[in-house]
C-alpha cells in the first residue's frame, strides 16, 4: 500500500491528529519509510529462534540493592522555602 498524502490524512484522522498541509508531504516519506523497514524485518529468518519477553532473559536485572539510606538533600530542599517550620515546609491552609 503506498503512502501518499491522502492516506497521512486519513490516518492524521483517525488518531485525531493536526498535520499541516505544508508537512503532509514528509509525513508521507516517513511513514513509507517506516513500512520499507518493516518489510525488512518480517523478511528475516526467525526458524528455530525461540520468543523471548525481555532481551536480558534469565540474566538478573541491572539494578541497584533497594536499600534506606539518609536522605541528604532534605537542607538543600528547604533552603529554597518560602516558609519552614523545624524539617517541614509550611503552607497555606486549605479548607
Amino acid at each position: 500500500m503506498p503512502i501518499d498524502v491522502t492516506t497521512v490524512r486519513k490516518i492524521a484522522a483517525l488518531a485525531r491528529l493536526r498535520v499541516e498541509t505544508s508537512e503532509e508531504e514528509r509525513m508521507a516519506r516517513e511513514l513509507a519509510a517506516i513500512l520499507t523497514y518493516v518489510e525488512q524485518l518480517q523478511a528475516l529468518d526467525l526458524e528455530g529462534i525461540d520468543p523471548t519477553s525481555q532481551v536480558t532473559e534469565g540474566a538478573p536485572p541491572a539494578l541497584r540493592p533497594d536499600e534506606a539510606r539518609p536522605c541528604e538533600v532534605r537542607d538543600d530542599a528547604l533552603s529554597a522555602a518560602p516558609d519552614r517550620d523545624g524539617d517541614y515546609f509550611r503552607v497555606p491552609q486549605v479548607v
